[in-house]
């Protein structure tokens, strides 16, 4: 397909005016513009479509189409569950999706475009072919577009994978999805939408990285195992089942009797098998658990939108959640990122005012717009300078800005990368300057070019400037300290100042602190997990530092608002940015705080700490009956009896038990640290309430001689169903341990609702069976003796204090192992 842009439109070559508002609207029409078709988040389509195909709802909706066959109104009524599992998710991942949406627009990244003599802020999606575009520090490069004037340096790191800086001069194109690292140029837009490099580099390798989900991963795997057994098991159940009732003797033609030529016995004994098998099919499905977990991330989502964070991929909520390792800058987290010149010791018998001249030339030059240039700025004041000649603006890797001036080269930035050697005094002073917390900066002086005088510099002063502590730093360092987080300060600046105040906001170890510069790769990963603070890091350095971090087993979160924080954000487990940082940092970010407060960040883990945790308590619910109805499928078929629980028999547990406490769990404050990982913990939870489930069930057959039920199938149903929810009831209280008043109330609820449904459900579908015509409810349950009310009774309890002792002795053996550990 030939290229639109290049070879069927009429290309504008506009003046540094840019375009008119005319040349505008026509681009507009002919529809150039950087317009494309990315979805924030899921798209509506695939919302819909997740939440209605999946592998439960087709089992459910294959067996509903056995009920219709069997002509069972009564065990029909857990496609509702279904369609009401459906309906929430996608009513909540809609309704989530929309806040997002909203929020969205708000972080929309903005360009700078030259319109009518104007320079105007517009959003990227609105620059139109030949736009005339200006790129400075922090800037994402959102077009294909060649440089005019002026010089850059880009990272083209998400293009190429190489980190190093590539210097961008007039005629150079610079590609989308690149970021400007320092300088400033003026440029035209080559390309747009679709055309553009990084889009078509997009289609050719559609893959992104995606947080790494253990809720996700864990219940995909619980699936994977379900949906292995699920199907074996249940043929298996309609065979015994069909044996037990002498469908597979000799002179029985399943096809011809029930099919061809109905006989009404068969026909009745078939249906009954198929009956039983689908209350194990039915019975082994989870059938909420998916749902409840995307309903939850999709809640928390919601929940943060409304508190002005923009989450970019669910997953990331249980990310910060797990994250045991916190790196920030002091920059806007620990300060809130303005400063204030201290003090200025001039050197060489320079006096403060020629230092002033020198400073502020190399400001006005460089076009710096960072919290230290603003300081300088204010510190110079109004000044009369002959521009410079050449300069070189700031960068991370460089740590220093520089300008060639009337009286030669001078350069601003830290004393480590600008001199070779410095004397006792310079030392002495700027040593002194640390230990208070302030910030040093040099100025250095050299009579040479840029090129050769950044090599020669020597020192001319010492400018010291003091950070503004955020009043909600201690308390925010604090929390985390609190919550088992360990918080890295990772800083361009002088390990010794940063440490002081570090310190002063209750750091844990803050005193252990180095300065990586001169380290090599090995070296910086080796101090990775043995200092606190961290300064004269580089960019490259920051990335080295998460990835040694992760490879020691933590999990690690990036704060970050600049293109020197992108690489480490990139390698984190979690990359978090500010509203107001570079669109380069917003961009890769998973969590973007839009209010720009710091303060948030304990909302937000805790906001992922209740999914985590509730997720884990719900899925044992689901799972308890899952477990039970494996095994006891498990025992039928070893002891050659018919499955004693049609699809109705577990109503109670599903719509009560289960299905709305589960939800209202879900939904519960729960900020709990983390422990553990989310398989194990959920089948610690799961086993001792499962297997006393089973037990419950597999006493009514040890004991069904006793009772004098054993040749009555329905009163075997009837116990073994009561016995089995009346433990799944303990389950649920025991769960709900330690009691406050909601989950109290979560419990009356299921308790409650569980004795109600065996008076209301076999009225309803009696009601339902009438109105349908079908054939007449087959009773939930059957009257029984009080010996068997007494049996179940203690049966329940004892399998009770079972769950209780399974529990405790879990707990014993984690005490165990952590005190091994």
């Amino acid at each position: 397909m030939k290229n639109k842009t290049a070879t069927t439109v009429t290309r504008f070559s506009p003046s540094k005016e840019g375009l008119t508002s005319e040349q505008v609207k026509q681009r507009v029409a002919e529809k150039l513009t950087n317009k494309t078709k990315k979805v924030v988040g899921k798209s509506y389509l695939s919302i819909f479509a997740s939440n209605i195909f999946t592998f439960f709802n087709l089992l459910g909706f294959i067996i509903f189409l056995l009920m219709l066959l069997c002509k069972s109104v009564t065990n029909m009524m857990f496609i509702v569950i279904i369609l009401a599992n459906t309906v929430i998710g996608i009513f909540q991942e809609i309704r989530s999706k929309r806040a997002v949406e909203k929020l969205s627009i708000v972080s929309e990244p903005t360009a700078t475009a030259v319109r009518d003599g104007k320079e105007e802020e517009i959003a990227t999606r609105d620059i139109v072919l030949d736009d005339i575009l200006i790129f400075s520090s922090g800037r994402q490069i959102c077009t294909d577009s060649v440089v005019l004037e002026g010089e850059v340096e880009v990272n083209e790191s998400m293009l190429t994978g190489e980190s190093d800086s590539v210097k961008k001069r007039a005629g150079d194109v610079l590609y989308s999805g690149s970021y400007v690292v320092s300088g400033r140029c003026v440029a035209r837009c080559d390309k747009v939408g679709k055309e553009n490099y990084v889009e078509q580099l997009s289609e050719r390798v559609k893959k992104s990285k995606t947080p790494n989900s253990q809720l996700i991963k864990g219940i995909k795997s619980i699936i994977k195992v379900i949906s292995v057994i699920i199907f074996p098991l249940g043929i298996a159940t309609f065979f015994s089942s069909a044996q037990v009732r002498g469908l597979l003797g000799e002179g029985v033609n399943l096809w011809q009797n029930y099919v061809v030529s109905p006989d009404p016995d068969v026909v009745y004994q078939i249906n009954e098998a198929i009956k039983a098998m689908s209350g194990s099919m039915i019975g082994m499905v989870p059938s909420g658990m998916v749902l409840l977990t995307s309903v939850a991330l999709a809640v928390a989502a919601l929940k943060l939108a409304l508190k002005k964070v923009l989450v970019r991929e669910l997953p990331c909520i249980e990310m910060l959640a797990r994250v045991d390792t916190l790196c920030l800058d002091k920059t806007g987290t620990i300060t809130d990122g303005t400063m204030t010149v201290e003090k200025v010791i001039p050197l060489r018998g320079f006096t403060e005012q020629q230092i002033k001249s020198m400073v502020c030339g190399v400001v006005n030059a460089t076009g710096d717009d960072n919290a230290t240039a603003q300081a300088l700025k204010r510190f110079c004041g109004d000044c009369d300078v002959p521009a410079a000649s050449e300069f070189l603006p700031f960068s991370s890797q460089r740590k220093y800005s520089a300008a060639r001036l009337e009286s030669g080269t001078v350069a601003v930035g830290a004393a480590e990368f600008m001199f070779k050697k410095t004397n006792d005094v310079f030392e002495k002073e700027s040593q002194e300057l640390l230990r208070q917390g302030l910030r040093v900066l040099a100025v250095g002086v050299s009579s040479k070019g840029i090129e050769e005088g950044v090599s020669q510099l020597v020192p001319a002063a010492i400018i010291a400037l003091s950070d503004t502590v955020r009043d909600d730093a201690t308390e925010i360092i604090g929390w985390f300290k609190n919550n088992d987080v360990d918080v890295k300060i990772i800083s361009g600046d002088n390990p010794l100042s940063v440490s002081v105040i570090a310190a002063k906001v209750g750091v844990r170890n803050a005193d252990k602190y180095v300065s990586l510069e001169g380290m090599d790769d090995q070296q910086v990963a080796e101090a990775a997990t043995r200092y606190t603070v961290f300064g004269r890091v580089t960019p490259d350095q920051k990335a080295i530092l998460v990835k040694a971090m992760k490879a020691a087993g933590k999990t690690v979160a990036m704060v970050g608002d600049g293109v020197n924080d992108i690489l480490a954000m990139r390698e984190s487990d979690c990359a978090i940015s500010v509203g107001c940082g570079t669109d380069a940092a917003k961009t890769v970010a998973n969590l973007v705080l839009m209010n720009n407060k710091f303060s948030s960040m304990p909302k937000v883990v805790a906001e992922g700490r209740q999914v985590v945790n509730n997720i884990q308590n719900s899925s044992s619910l689901f799972l308890m009956k899952t477990s039970m109805t494996v095994l006891t499928t498990v025992l039928c078929l070893i002891m050659q009896r018919t499955y004693p629980f049609e699809p109705q028999h577990l109503y109670a547990m599903e719509f009560f038990v289960i299905g709305i406490c589960s939800f209202l769990l879900a939904l519960k404050p729960n900020h709990n640290i983390i422990k553990g990982r989310f398989v194990a913990n959920t089948l610690k939870s799961t086993l001792p309430s499962g297997i006393a489930m089973f037990l419950s069930v597999a006493m009514t057959y040890a004991f069904m001689n006793v009772l004098g039920i054993q040749n009555d199938a329905d009163k075997i149903s009837t116990v073994a169903m009561f016995s089995m929810t009346v433990t799944g009831v303990f389950a649920l209280w025991i769960l709900l341990y330690p009691y406050d008043l909601i989950n109290v109330g979560i419990g009356a609820l299921g308790t409650v609702g569980t004795v109600a449904c065996y008076f209301v459900f076999p009225w309803a579908l009696g009601l339902i069976a009438s109105w349908t015509g079908g054939e007449e409810p087959t009773p939930m349950y059957v009257d029984i003796d009080g010996n068997a009310v007494l049996f179940i009774a203690i049966n329940a309890v004892v399998m009770a204090l079972l769950i209780i002792c399974g529990k405790l002795i879990m707990k014993a053996i984690e005490k165990r192992k952590a005190l091994k550990q």
